[in-house]
């Protein structure tokens, strides 16, 4: 266990790197302002019915949906996604409806407010408001929240099982070359974490044009191919703790889960560097439950209820008060917990649609 000290300077890195969200993030931002569709900003407290959550798998404690609807009345029902591009799709074929609440990442929350696929509620008139983190009131994808409250926030990386492999792997360059021992390697269905990680390998530039470096990222991730064993960012960290496998791409709270399971499991912090991400609580422009989805957000946002979630996901939050409640072990985990000294995990500028074109083309060509 780190001791004390270490441990807070290392937490105090995160609080820096949440910091940095409010300038920049991962994904795609044409730089259109947000349709004025009005906001809603009336707050009615809900006390049956229900709510339709859709968020990533293996996201919301089933012990929240329990006591979600011990406190409030309401049914809460969960649906799953593994990627942003696919709630992205969910939503812009259903113009918005569906679900009452989803849980896009920073640079999507972006994209759907500006294209008017999300509601406008004003998170700081919710009666639970003021305890969203000072940091975390005017990040770059939606200043003001006024269209999403704060849900988890960690870094992308990958892990390995170091009874399997006796090399000591320290970059996104030994990730792309894994050694034999590693077997079939699982990498995520998401083409910006992976585009992005090949581009730190090969020393390109984030959402760049230039052929040359899109070339060489392309080159490596179809090298890379035989040794991949899955593209799914579905049931990641049980694959590292059952054994199946011995190295995939990770989000880091996965990777503690997994660690907990199987401690010769290791987080591994590239020298090329990591993404730093926040997802969100939003609801869709189509929502037909919204006081009860205002009452879910609002819930959320009590530190008791989002602690919850803290300790089972294993990631920090941008609610006030969860950091206290955070157990010892989370605390104190070398996934999150970033080294002392280590800078580089920090949010990616977004790209242009005409950016992520080619890194549409390139993830297709590694996926086929």
């Amino acid at each position: 266990m780190r001791n004390t000290k270490r441990t807070t300077g290392a937490m105090a890195a995160i609080a820096v790197g949440a910091l940095a969200l409010t300038a920049c993030g991962g994904g795609v931002s044409d730089a259109e302002p947000a349709p004025d569709g009005g906001a809603s900003t009336d707050y009615v407290e809900a006390t049956s019915g229900q709510v339709n959550l859709y968020t990533w798998s293996d996201y919301f404690p089933e012990d929240l949906v329990k006591k979600f609807t011990e406190d409030t009345g309401i049914t809460l029902n969960v649906d799953y996604f593994d990627s942003n591009e696919s709630l992205e799709a969910k939503l812009r074929a259903s113009d918005g409806a569906g679900y009452d609440v989803v849980v896009p990442s920073d640079y999507m929350v972006q994209i759907l407010k500006n294209d008017g696929l999300l509601l406008e509620f004003d998170a700081t008139s919710l009666p639970n408001g003021g305890n969203i983190k000072p940091e975390f009131l005017d990040v770059y994808f939606d200043e003001g929240r006024k269209y999403s409250t704060p849900y988890l926030y960690g870094t992308t990386s990958f892990a390995y099982d170091t009874a399997v492999i006796d090399e000591d792997l320290t970059s996104w360059n030994d990730y792309f070359n894994p050694p034999a021992s590693a077997g079939g390697v699982g990498t995520m269905n998401d083409q910006v974490e992976v585009v992005n990680s090949a581009l730190r390998a090969t020393g390109g530039d984030f959402c760049t044009t230039d052929g040359a470096q899109l070339q060489a990222a392309q080159d490596l991730l179809v090298d890379f191919k035989p040794s991949v064993g899955t593209i799914n960012s579905d049931g990641i960290f049980e694959r590292l703790a059952n054994g199946e496998q011995a190295m995939a791409m990770i989000w880091n709270g996965a990777a503690h889960r997994a660690m907990l399971e199987r401690d010769t499991i290791t987080f591994v912090y590239p020298e090329e560097g990591i993404a730093l991400w926040q997802d969100n609580f939003t609801i869709p422009s189509g929502a037909e439950n919204v006081d009860q989805a205002k009452t879910f957000l609002n819930w959320m946002l009590d530190p008791e209820n989002m602690a919850v979630a803290v300790n089972y996901q294993a990631y920090a939050s941008g609610v006030a008060g969860t950091d206290e409640l955070m157990s010892e072990e989370l605390a104190s985990s070398e996934a999150i917990v970033i080294p002392e000294g280590y800078d580089l995990a920090l949010p990616v500028a977004p790209c242009t649609n005409d950016e992520l074109t080619n890194y549409t083309k390139i993830f297709e060509t590694f996926k086929g």
